[in-house]
C-alpha cells in the first residue's frame, strides 16, 4: 500500500480510504490509486486485514461426505449465497469421523472464519457450543439443535 500511496502521490490513508471506503474519496483521486494499484499490480493482503479486524470474509462448510450428493446440494445452495455476499466457502469432509470433525472445528476457528455451517458427527461436541460462545455464527444443518444453537433440519416424523 505505501508503493501505491508514493505512486498516486496520496497518503497511506487515502489508499486505504479508496480499497475499503471508497465513497469517502473524490472520484478524481480514486481514479489515480486506482490506476496506482493497476500499474504496480498491487494485489490486497488480506491476511493483514483479517489480523486488523479480526475477522475472515470465509464460511466453512463442515459436511459429513462429499460423495453424498445431499451435502454436495447443500454446498452448492451456501456457495449461491456466499458469492454475492463476498466470502469465501471452505468446504471440509470429516468422513463421518470426529477426530477428523474437530481438527477441522480447531481449524477454523483458528482461521477466524466469518461463520461456520456444520453437519456434525456429534451435536453434542463441545467445540461447537465452544465456539459459538465464542462469538462465530454456528448453523447445524441437517441436524436438530440443542441449546443455544441455530439450525436447519427437517422433522421427518411430522413429515411423513
Amino acid at each position: 500500500m505505501k508503493d501505491v500511496a508514493a505512486h498516486a502521490g496520496v497518503s497511506l490513508g487515502t489508499v486505504s480510504n479508496v480499497l475499503n471506503r471508497p465513497e469517502l474519496v473524490s472520484e478524481r483521486t480514486r481514479g489515480r490509486v486506482q490506476r496506482s494499484i493497476e500499474a504496480l499490480g498491487f494485489i490486497r493482503n488480506d491476511s493483514a486485514r483479517q489480523l486488523r479486524s479480526g475477522a475472515s470474509r470465509t464460511v466453512a462448510y463442515v459436511l459429513h461426505d462429499t460423495a453424498n450428493p445431499f451435502f454436495t446440494d447443500v454446498a452448492d445452495g451456501v456457495q449461491r449465497t456466499t458469492d454475492p455476499a463476498g466470502l469465501a466457502l471452505y468446504l471440509c469432509n470429516s468422513g463421518e469421523d470426529a477426530d477428523r470433525q474437530a481438527f477441522f472445528l480447531d481449524l477454523l476457528e483458528q482461521q477466524r472464519v466469518t461463520g461456520v455451517l456444520i453437519t456434525p458427527v456429534d451435536p453434542d461436541d463441545p467445540r461447537i457450543a465452544a465456539l459459538a460462545a465464542r462469538g462465530t455464527p454456528v448453523v447445524l444443518v441437517d441436524r436438530p439443535a440443542r441449546g443455544d444453537l441455530c439450525s436447519v433440519a427437517v422433522d421427518d416424523v411430522l413429515g411423513g
